[in-house]
């Protein structure tokens, strides 16, 4: 579409349409690139943005179409006479927007397109400017430079620091803030009062700030018209965040709150630990202590994975982590002195909600302690591997051990033991996946739990 133009003209359309958002914005207008087609009868759209801060806009989007110069008078006649134009066009049925016509010209002053502000109620101040930001801006990436909001304000100040065109929404902050008669004052008087904007002025930088008057937040944006020293005219953004800080604030104590309980229940669940281990020592009969040490590694693995919410602000559980902390607890905790464990941990990192990283937990531990305690009966060394990955369709948790291996006729349907009815159920209800024991190809245990990353 551009091979007939210059160099220069390519440059010009891409350092306009890098802001047409932002001017369409500001403008509060549909901003409108027409470029003659290669077939003379017809203009071709360029780039068509509609503002964001007009709501209830459902018209589609035109960027890329072609229309007839005849369904475009003033475009058509902007193009051929290299002059800006006014008119009316009829959008709905008896009802017409204001359009504000401009030629778009290189170096030479050779009008090659045309750029259209299209809008209900046009302020004819604030176009222009947005209109000289797009030829001036090279850069529209930097956070001040960010599209409005339907309710931003908008302020145009002028080199001498005086307000010369204000929408509604800053013409309401400032009454609010005891100020009327907004156009026309100054920056610097002692009712407003700020020295950012003779800054930016100066600088012809984009600047930003919060400022707290009156009890309310009002974040502002400062961006020079023409980005040089002594550019000349600014405009400023206005947005009242004082619910959107009071909402922040408000999360964060959710947060600290959320955190301090998670970090109580560690407490309270390591206590609990506490008093197990104390009534284990007490205990005489040696199957009461074993079943006194299968509560207190359950007790610990919950409290693994609240101690990690209790330090992080998300809700998600990094199940490596916690997995890879019940894994180092219980190896500690139950191999004994004079057995040489080789042992491996993988796992994949993956984020999940924490009850099912608690239903992980409580699974790992129980395969882990059935591994050590049972796999590796009067043996002297042995191989114990943990994998946790994530698969396209489900996240698999294996536990490999080169121990004795199953009894002969196993039947875990059959099988009384607790620690294998609490995986069997936290699997296949609780995560609604599976779980499996077979023997290794050589010796000892696979156990696999697989759980659906989409549960039904």
């Amino acid at each position: 579409m551009l091979n007939n133009f210059t160099a220069e003209q390519k440059n010009i359309l891409q350092t306009i349409q890098l802001s047409l958002g932002l001017a369409a914005d500001l403008a509060h207008a549909a901003v409108t690139i027409y470029l003659p087609d290669e077939e003379k009868k017809y203009f071709y759209i360029y780039r068509q943005e509609k503002p964001m801060t007009l709501v209830g806009n459902e018209e589609p989007n035109l960027t890329g179409r072609r229309v007839r110069c005849v369904e475009e008078p003033l475009v058509l006649r902007s193009l051929q006479k290299n002059i800006s134009l006014a008119g009316m066009r009829e959008c709905s049925l008896g009802v017409f927007n204001s359009l504000k016509i401009y030629p778009i010209r290189d170096a030479k002053g050779k009008a090659f397109g045309v750029i259209s502000f299209e809008a209900a109620n046009p302020d004819d101040i604030i176009i222009a400017h947005a209109l000289e930001l797009l030829y001036n801006l090279k850069q529209g990436n930097d956070e001040y430079y960010k599209r409005l909001s339907p309710g931003d304000g908008l302020m145009v100040v002028d080199p001498n620091k005086k307000i010369i065109a204000a929408n509604n929404t800053a013409k309401h902050i400032f009454q609010v803030l005891g100020v009327r008669d907004l156009i026309g004052r100054r920056t610097n008087d002692v009712s407003i009062n700020w020295p950012l904007v003779g800054m930016v002025m100066d600088t012809g930088i984009a600047e930003g700030k919060e400022i707290s008057v009156h009890g309310l937040l009002i974040s502002m944006r400062v961006l020079p018209v023409v980005p040089r020293p002594k550019g000349g005219s600014v405009i400023i953004i206005l947005q009242d965040i004082t619910e959107l800080h009071k909402k922040d604030e408000e999360l964060l104590i959710k947060s600290v709150v959320i955190k301090e309980i998670h970090h109580r229940v560690k407490n309270n669940l390591q206590t609990i630990a506490s008093l197990l281990r104390l009534q284990e020592r007490r205990a005489q009969a040696e199957e009461t202590k074993r079943v006194l040490r299968d509560c207190i590694g359950r007790v610990n693995s919950i409290a693994i994975v609240h101690e990690y919410l209790s330090q992080h602000s998300t809700g998600l559980i990094d199940v490596a982590k916690v997995s890879k902390g019940i894994y180092q607890a219980i190896i500690s905790s139950m191999v004994r002195p004079d057995f040489h464990l080789e042992a491996k941990f993988e796992a994949d990192e993956v984020a999940l909600p924490s009850e099912k990283a608690t239903g992980i937990a409580l699974i790992l531990n129980e395969l882990l302690q059935n591994s050590i305690e049972h796999g590796f009966e009067d043996r002297e060394r042995g191989r114990l591997t943990v994998s946790f990955k994530s698969l396209p369709s489900h996240y698999s948790l294996t536990i490999t051990d080169d121990g004795v291996g199953l009894p002969e006729n196993f039947n875990m349907l059959k099988c009384k033991s607790l620690g294998l009815k609490i995986i069997k159920t936290m699997a296949e209800s609780d995560l609604q996946g599976s779980f499996s024991f077979v023997n290794g190809e050589n010796c000892g245990v696979v156990a696999i739990v697989n759980i659906p990353k989409e549960v039904k």
